[in-house]
């Protein structure tokens, strides 16, 4: 059986990220031309989220957002405020098919954060114009929003360049003890704590002491199974951390805790993770090692602290007053940078 016209032209859009002219718009002649941007955000959250759940075994549903409702919530709600926003790339033709081709995405596409075509278009600004949303931007990004609302668009960061202020391109991890963006690692390719490896991926064989990188090799996946050292580790992105004593670490299933509880690594049976929210130290975020105290991420409009917790729950940024670490949530809408 043939290809109706229309399907052959969204799979064109899809496969050859064609967003200019012939693949945008909302003109009726467009394949989905006549979807609402409430529609069309709604499609987008729910394959979204049922993408991640399915990819990490709802491990980043519970990390990020605490429940699959939640996460539906809060992508719907990005979306419609990156749609209002004035000098936007995105339609909502553009987003619907997005939404379509999102369950045919590998992981990785979707956790490391690659997208193209549909789900990455451009805006009409230059680099140097105030912005808020990346789809605002002609380079497809908008730098200075970790703690601010109002950024100015910019070519994306490079290997090494900081995240201090500003959020990595795609594909990259922001690396918390440099605070430099980094390319995610893939299959043989080297690493060390300071460059890291893509989805399915551990850095395996490094050595901090003698300064030796390790190799990204697939991650262990098996609750009970030997991980850690010249072994794989164990797949985090699907709940898995790697404890016990050296030279006999296993795999073990994390535990997510609320509020105030008690996480990281608890034993050398056990691993808890903050269940929408952030593992804090004294000093801040804590690292896979220690443990530390749970801080759920607070509503919009509540006091936040970018150091010490607690943070917000996306799509809101902790936006700073002063020079301090402390601020308060706030969802960025249309308009507030123009």
């Amino acid at each position: 059986m043939s290809s109706s016209p229309a399907r052959v032209f969204v799979g064109i859009c899809l496969l050859g990220g064609l967003v200019a002219s012939g693949c945008g718009g909302n003109g009726n002649s467009q394949p989905f031309g006549n979807v609402s941007a409430a529609q069309a955000c709604a499609d987008r959250a729910q394959t979204l989220c049922a993408k991640r759940a399915i990819c990490t075994g709802n491990d980043n549903i519970y990390r990020v957002y605490g429940t699959l409702d939640a996460c539906v919530g809060r992508v719907q709600l990005t979306c419609m405020d990156g749609l209002a926003a004035k000098n936007q790339g995105n339609t909502p033709a553009l987003v619907e098919m997005c939404a379509k081709s999102t369950p045919m995405l590998d992981c990785a596409t979707v956790l490391d954060n690659t997208p193209s075509g549909a789900c990455a278009p451009a805006g009409p600004l230059p680099n140097g114009s105030a912005c808020s949303f990346q789809g605002q931007c002609a380079s497809g990004y908008c730098g200075g929003t970790k703690t601010a609302v109002c950024g100015a668009c910019a070519d994306p960061p490079l290997p090494g360049d900081s995240c201090a202020l500003s959020t990595c391109g795609d594909g990259q991890a922001c690396v918390a003890s440099t605070t430099t963006c980094q390319a995610y690692g893939h299959m043989g390719e080297a690493c060390d704590a300071s460059t890291p490896c893509g989805t399915g991926f551990s850095c395996t064989g490094a050595s901090a002491a003698s300064g030796t990188p390790g190799s990204c090799q697939p991650s262990v996946e098996t609750v009970g199974a030997s991980c850690g050292g010249a072994l794989p580790g164990c797949d985090t992105r699907m709940g898995l951390y790697c404890v016990g004593p050296a030279g006999a670490k296993v795999c073990v299933a994390t535990s997510y805790v609320t509020d105030g509880m008690p996480c990281g690594a608890l034993s050398t049976t056990s691993y808890a993770t903050c269940k929408a929210g952030s593992c804090y130290t004294a000093t801040g975020v804590a690292s896979s090692t220690d443990v530390g105290t749970c801080k759920a991420d607070v509503a919009d409009g509540v006091a936040c602290d970018v150091t010490l917790g607690p943070g917000c729950l996306a799509p809101a940024r902790c936006v700073l007053g002063g020079a301090g670490s402390t601020g308060i949530c706030v969802v960025p809408e249309d308009g507030t940078c123009s």
